[in-house]
């Protein structure tokens, strides 16, 4: 994420709010990821889009229109984020902000809008929710069999800018001395390989390479560059890198691929690389690398999963990431799967005797016990309510690991009740219900067993 300006920094909730939403807007315009946007709804959910038709309210619609737009967004490219936050209320925040949105070259579509966009969110149990989402241009591009993007507009623009590019090849030639000089100024790294049947060859690159190595110019070019990149990538991206460069068989074509360098005493570095096959000729391809450092968008993108996605007094996932996984299991259940349920008996009483202080150790306490049998497999869905969804655990193994966590937190003075439901026919909707009806049953068993003893 590059250029961006926020409005009252130091404002942990507003600054959370400004993140959120250059998230979706990063998530919808460069990823088309639509599942990501949608988890960060609240359930009561309103939307206006850029295009005429484009309004709706109710998340269950909403999130419907949106999972439309899968595959319907080329890829863009943002920058010049400006964003602004007003707090509505204690718990309801206003974000007003504008950026520019261009698509990327490699999607072979040209256009560039001045996108506005409206968030309102809400927080809920500790954890921001989005309730709506206004966006709109200073423009009329979207026609009215645009979904998502307005790509009849972006066409003509692309059919016209091709036009353009063949009048003015001839006024560019005449100015490659002055690009070379910008070709060592800009901030990416911009490499030139010669391909032939023995491998690649490193031509030329600019000075931003080797400040990413923390080499020298020359050391670059002594580096082993025989498969297109050098040792310091990290081994994980290998495979997808070759893949890359051999989708590159004829001038024209583009790929884009982001990967990781691990240089020995330097911070890992998070590049975006844009291969092009230039031209072909009897001495081999040439092949234009440029990449852009993306660091600090990976890092922001993993800091907002991880609010999108944890429950903040706990450490244990959220309710928003248990709507993401259980949609998971309903779509494509497993071979088998375990639900148990768990609620805290008497934590009003704790509130009420000791504070909410006391209350939310309660809870902590209450979750360590249940991340500690079942690691990464626990939901925080409400003040004092918890689910596990295990699809490792044979039923056997699932339903003595229950056990055990109602004993040692019994032992620990945590009253609890507890249900659960374990089936290898899996049908998670139904597993849940069954898992929360007998919760409540076990509930009712331990306040009437409260009631005898503070009668007799």
């Amino acid at each position: 994420m590059q250029n961006l300006t926020f409005s009252n920094p130091d404002n942990t909730r507003e600054q959370t709010v400004i993140d959120l939403t250059s998230f979706m807007v990063h998530k919808h315009y460069c990823e088309n990821d639509v599942e990501a946007i949608i988890s960060l709804f609240d359930e009561d959910f309103h939307w206006l889009g850029a295009a005429e038709q484009e309004y709706s309210v109710g998340t269950d619609t909403v999130s419907s229109i949106f999972r439309q737009f899968a595959g319907q967004v080329p890829k863009c490219n943002i920058y010049g984020e400006e964003y602004n936050v007003r707090a509505l209320s204690p718990d309801i925040y206003l974000c007003t902000g504008r950026m520019w949105i261009a698509t990327d070259p490699s999607t072979q579509v040209y256009l560039r809008v001045h996108q506005r966009i409206t968030t309102v969110f809400r927080w809920k149990s500790g954890n921001p929710l989005c309730c709506h989402i206004h966006i709109s241009n200073p423009y009329t591009e979207m026609a009215e069999n645009d979904v998502g993007f307005p790509t009849q507009m972006a066409m003509q623009s692309y059919e016209y800018l091709q036009e353009q590019i063949e009048r003015q090849k001839k006024l560019l030639q005449a100015k490659t001395d002055e690009l070379s000089s910008i070709y060592n100024t800009v901030p990416c790294a911009i490499m030139r390989f010669l391909r032939t049947e023995q491998g690649c060859r490193l031509l030329t690159c600019n000075q931003v390479i080797a400040q990413m190595l923390g080499k020298t110019e020359e050391e670059v070019q002594s580096l082993d560059w025989s498969e297109g990149f050098c040792k310091f990538i990290d081994r994980a991206d290998l495979p997808k890198l070759r893949a890359s460069l051999n989708r590159l068989r004829k001038p024209g074509d583009q790929t884009s691929v982001d990967y990781q360098l691990n240089c020995p005493g330097q911070e890992t570095v998070y590049l975006n690389c844009i291969n092009s096959l230039i031209s072909e000729d009897k001495k081999g391809q040439l092949i234009q690398r440029i990449c852009f450092d993306i660091s600090k968008r990976v890092q922001l993108e993993s800091a907002l999963k991880r609010i999108s996605f944890e429950d903040s007094l706990t450490g244990l996932f959220n309710r928003n990431r248990f709507n993401v996984d259980f949609q998971k299991y309903t779509e494509k259940p497993g071979a088998f799967l375990g639900i148990a349920c768990f609620d805290i008996n008497g934590l009003k009483t704790v509130n009420d005797k000791m504070g909410h202080i006391a209350g939310d150790e309660l809870i902590r306490r209450t979750a360590a016990h249940i991340s500690q049998l079942f690691p990464r497999k626990a939901y925080r869905i409400g003040g004092d309510e918890f689910i596990i969804l295990d699809d490792q655990l044979q039923e056997k193994e699932f339903r003595a690991a229950v056990d055990s966590l109602c004993s040692n937190m019994y032992q620990d003075g945590i009253q609890i009740s507890a249900g659960c439901s374990w089936r290898s026919s899996v049908n998670a909707s139904e597993q849940l219900n069954e898992a929360d009806v007998n919760m409540y049953l076990d509930k009712k068993q331990f306040y009437k067993k409260q009631k005898t003893v503070s009668e007799s």
